[in-house]
């Protein structure tokens, strides 16, 4: 059913990319370079006008189904929108093998002029990247850029590298269920509130079944930190020495939803099965009336969208709504984001033509049209602010209620996602203490404490202690 929604909606989105994305190649807005950058690339630029092939920008990614398709049909559009360069994409298997190849090009000096990944920041501290800022096109507004996009884009008071697109964690909630209980989603703004919610949601008919959860998170760790996060935890001290996820404010949030599953049973946690089955198995406790709402990704939106319609055609109460994640207490929303971003790889095979090149077709895929495009067709975040005010993508929200929700999200509250120095210690520790929490009923402390234990040594190591 996922396939056949999505591929639904994005016919008719990329067609929107294509022809409304050859017209420009960024913003309106002219973005001040430094005397370097300008002199560069006018220089560039009327080299490339006098040559008669097109400068080819070698282009690494991993995307694969919906976000491939996307992704090609912006390269398409870019390069008929242009005679200067032509995009050649290579499609790797995934960003661990993007690390292990990159890794080889830099040793045989033959890098690709642009990569998509998540391993820029690795790379950058190696000093192997060029400066975004330095080769972006006038044009480029950096201060459309969402909030936390930038923020994650940024070193040292210049884009190190660009945002293509993020996510960040969402409440899925049954408006219909809460407003019959006699709230609005202002109640739902922090994680003690959306709990006491529970005496008068549980029990609420939703035909042919009734509310029996408050709340679903999603199984796993991720929505965990989140709250976390709000709460004021940290993954690692900031000299970066001691590792923190045992402290009071994890054994705090952590124990609570312990006690929120297993002792009062207002919240629910589906695990395992065969691959997304667990994802699912929660999605439809709320599409079908056993939960008020799920914590979940904005990729869901579609299918969810879609779900919610059938089962009110079913004759199911349900009315979809999204929502921001709650605060912590007293506390405001701190959600972690993941944006997956573009970089330069430094190297000696490339010319400044080839840097101008790569830095042109970012901004051509990261044009207000081209991001709410991507965004449209996929449900992930578009990385400039400035959708809101694009006609196609209000006429999209009409038909699709809270789609904007993460990006407002990483835009106001959302702070980066934590990057693990051990390359996974850390969290794969966590990840197992989360599960006999959330699954066994262990008691957060003592199985953060082991958990804690297990990520020092991986941590000591990389410190050489």
């Amino acid at each position: 059913m996922k396939k056949r929604v999505v591929s639904g909606v994005l016919s008719v989105v990329l067609m929107v990319l294509l022809l409304g994305g050859c017209a420009s190649t960024g913003n309106s807005t002219e973005e001040n370079l430094d005397t370097k950058g300008s002199s560069a690339q006018a220089a560039a630029q009327t080299t490339t006008t006098d040559t008669a092939e097109p400068v080819e920008i070698e282009f690494w990614h991993a995307l694969g189904g919906d976000l491939a398709t996307a992704v090609n049909a912006t390269i398409e559009a870019y390069n008929a929108s242009q005679s200067k360069y032509v995009i050649t994409p290579v499609v790797i298997g995934s960003y661990s093998e993007i690390d292990e190849k990159l890794q080889a090009a830099y040793a045989a000096k033959v890098v690709p002029a642009l990569v998509m990944g998540g391993s820029q920041d690795t790379y950058y501290q190696k000093g192997l990247t060029e400066t975004f800022e330095d080769y972006m096109p006038e044009s480029y507004d950096k201060d459309d850029i969402v909030g936390g996009f930038l923020d994650a884009a940024v070193r040292d008071g210049k884009m190190q590298f660009a945002p293509a697109y993020g996510t960040s964690q969402v409440l899925y909630y049954n408006k219909a269920v809460l407003e019959e209980a006699g709230y609005t989603v202002d109640d739902l703004s922090s994680w003690q509130k959306l709990e006491a919610l529970s005496p008068s949601v549980v029990g609420i008919s939703t035909n042919p079944d009734s509310i029996q959860y408050v709340w679903e998170p999603m199984w796993g760790y991720s929505n965990m930190i989140d709250v976390v996060s709000s709460a004021g935890g940290k993954f690692i001290s900031d000299d970066g020495q001691t590792v923190l996820i045992n402290d009071t404010i994890w054994v705090e949030v952590l124990d609570q939803f312990r006690k929120w599953i297993h002792e009062d049973g207002t919240m629910r946690i589906h695990s395992g099965g065969q691959g997304w089955e667990y994802w699912y198995e929660t999605m439809d406790d709320w599409v079908y009336g056993l939960s008020l709402g799920y914590t979940g990704s904005p990729g869901d939106y579609t299918i969810a969208y879609e779900a919610v319609t059938s089962a009110i055609l079913d004759g199911y109460k349900n009315d979809f709504a999204v929502a921001q994640q709650p605060g912590w207490e007293d506390n405001d929303p701190a959600p972690y984001f993941s944006s997956m971003m573009y970089y330069l790889p430094k190297g000696e095979n490339l010319t400044e033509e080839q840097r101008f090149g790569a830095a042109d077709f970012v901004s051509f895929a990261t044009s207000t049209e081209n991001t709410a495009a991507f965004s449209m067709a996929t449900g992930y975040v578009a990385v400039r602010k400035s959708v809101l005010e694009l006609d196609d993508y209000k006429a999209y929200l009409e038909m699709n209620p809270d789609a904007d929700v993460a990006l407002k999200q990483i835009d106001e509250y959302a702070v980066p996602a934590f990057v693990d120095p051990t390359g996974g210690a850390i969290t794969d520790a966590l990840s197992e203490a989360v599960d006999k929490i959330q699954i066994e009923n262990i008691a957060a402390k003592e199985a953060l404490d082991e958990a804690a234990a297990t990520a020092q040594k991986a941590l000591d190591k990389v410190n050489g202690k």
